[in-house]
């Protein structure tokens, strides 16, 4: 497919540039997607509210992204085709693939810069190198922004010789006759804490860096400039709204739907674009495509000299070409086919996955058995111990959510026992089977002995289920199903690097649980107001593949020696 050459600039090239004549009028569109967290193939059966009649369609998938970011190339002249970083892991592709496939197709559509975000982390800088490199296999030259992100030179994989082997901080593109400044940035807190880049690779303060790379590409002669972010839509507002110099802003993390979608049944957050005004009091554009390969943003950028004039475009959610006409006909969905050359990759991929899935992750010493609620009868398994799968679960949660304190999760979302012998990523994905993500949670004491209560006195309630039983690693409690609702659990602790401590019903605690859980599911109905109240923080990392990515650390899994539950009485 066909993409603008990129020309990046050093400060000696653009130095001996002749003169520049005086701005002219000058609009850009920018293509833009971001967080398609290796979902390449369509959602199926996404609900659409249209007056009132809901219907079940297929939406996005990258083949669709593909056709749809061709049409905008078709259609309008000064095009950038940029993705807003989290490209990489979440579905089974990435899991098998390493990025490899992310990287094939990302090469077919030819983005013109892709940010770093924290997931490109999530296998160190390894393995986002390993990502980087079959990113560069295609005369496609799709280029890489950190402005922010600081390998050590010489110990990463990603920096052996100088700081920007693998990526730069910006590019500077001639679109139109128009030299573009591009700066990227990554979430550097969250990055840093949350995922698993190398212990010496660091990241800058956002809006210092911006900062130092606007005013570089100002000292250039360089007046349009726009920021490839990945710190969230509400940081993307803020940044623009303290900076000077910046016309647009193309972000993603936060997994922001923009655009007139809410009466349809769709999360969406306001208008497409968003408008603000800079340090300078110029307008600011300012856009994100919410997530999944589900939408491709089509922003339009009007200058008047080196100032914007107009913010416009449209958000193109994607749905299939034979969607309902109540919903294919309406302005914010693009019905459209599938791109032929995607397709052809994705069936090769996909022929490909029967066989990797078989693929051994780990050994299992001996049977790890499964029990939703209550001590395990078979004698195999040791009776009276607890769940062992639902342990061992829980512990490779908190290998990915290296900042938590502790995890819990409940029966049902653990789907069968791990038995002795070869585990395979086909067995992890039936163990662990739903489109569950990992979210970290803000919690007090008080509300971790609450939830447990809530979720007790839903197992045995009228109507409730045994699955939302609480299992966890970090934490470990006495359960009384005898005792009065609300005082059925006892002796709460917390693991800490000195030893079991009696948790602080006062004190703040980072929880990781499943997306599931964190809707307030399954009787836990107290953390959908946490959720509600601003203090989680889902990581997309799909439960499956934490599983998978642990187990592959480890190489061996064993009994657990100890589960959360300390001792448990049934009810009379």
């Amino acid at each position: 497919m066909k993409r603008l050459a990129v020309t990046l600039l050093s400060s000696i090239i653009l130095a001996s540039c002749a003169q520049l004549s005086e701005p002219q009028p000058f609009q850009l569109t920018v293509a833009h997607i971001n967080d398609h967290h290796s979902h390449l193939l369509p959602m199926q059966r996404t609900a659409i509210n249209v007056n009132g009649e809901t219907f079940a369609v297929e939406t996005g998938g990258f083949a669709r992204v593909a056709t749809q970011i061709e049409a905008i190339r078709t259609r309008q002249e000064n095009v950038l085709t940029l993705h807003a970083g989290d490209a990489i892991t979440g579905t089974l592709f990435y899991t098998l693939f390493d990025g490899a496939a992310d990287a094939a197709l990302m090469n077919l559509v030819c983005f013109d810069a892709l940010a770093l975000g924290n997931h490109e982390f999530d296998n160190g800088d390894a393995g986002l190198k390993r990502f980087l490199d079959a990113l560069s296999m295609s005369a496609c030259g799709t280029v890489v922004l950190g402005a922010n992100v600081e390998p050590e030179v010489g110990a990463s994989p990603l920096t052996p010789k100088t700081r920007w082997d693998s990526f730069k901080p910006y590019a500077v593109y001639n679109v139109g006759g128009e030299r573009i400044g591009l700066i990227g940035l990554d979430i550097a807190v969250k990055t840093k804490n949350s995922s698993q880049p190398d212990k010496t690779t660091l990241f800058a303060d956002e809006y210092e860096t911006a900062k130092y790379y606007i005013d570089e590409l100002r000292g250039l002669g360089i007046e349009k400039i726009g920021l490839l972010t990945h710190i969230q839509y509400r940081n993307d507002l803020e940044l623009a709204e303290k900076l000077p110099a910046v016309d647009f802003i193309i972000g993603g993390d936060s997994h922001t739907l923009m655009g007139d979608y809410s009466r349809y049944g769709l999360p969406s957050v306001g208008p497409y674009p968003m408008q603000v005004t800079n340090a300078e009091g110029n307008l600011v554009c300012v856009a994100h495509a919410w997530q999944y390969s589900q939408v491709v943003g089509e922003l339009t950028v009007s200058f008047d000299g080196n100032s914007v004039a107009d913010c416009g475009g449209q958000s193109h959610f994607l749905v299939a070409e034979n969607a309902p006409e109540q919903v294919g006909s309406l302005a914010q969905f693009a019905a459209v086919a599938e791109h032929p050359a995607i397709l052809e990759q994705l069936e090769h991929y996909q022929e490909e996955i029967d066989v990797l899935t078989q693929q051994v992750v780990a050994q299992v010493e001996e049977r790890l058995c499964l029990r939703r609620m209550g001590p395990l009868a078979n004698p195999e398994c040791g009776a009276g111990r607890q769940s062992d799968a639902h342990r061992v679960v829980a512990e490779a949660f908190m290998m990915s959510a290296p900042q938590a304190d502790f995890a819990l999760q409940n029966g049902g979302g653990v789907r069968r026992e791990i038995i002795a012998g070869e585990l395979t990523v086909a067995d992890v994905y039936s163990l662990l089977p739903f489109a569950n993500t990992l979210v970290e949670m803000q919690i007090t004491g008080q509300e971790v002995k609450q939830v447990l209560e809530q979720a007790l006195a839903y197992a045995v309630s009228a109507g409730g289920s045994d699955g939302a039983y609480p299992h966890g690693a970090g934490i470990r409690f006495a359960v009384n199903m005898a005792a009065a609702n609300g005082e059925r659990v006892s002796q709460l602790e917390v693991e800490t690097p000195t030893g079991w401590q009696p948790i602080q019903m006062s004190q703040t605690y980072t929880m990781v649980t499943n997306s599931f859980l964190a809707g307030g599911n399954d009787g836990w109905a107290l953390l959908a107001d946490i959720s509600a109240d601003g203090r989680s923080t889902d990581t997309y990392v799909n439960y499956a593949q934490s599983f998978v990515d642990w187990a592959r650390k480890i190489k061996t899994i064993r009994r657990p020696a100890t589960h959360s539950t300390i001792s448990y009485t049934a009810a009379e």
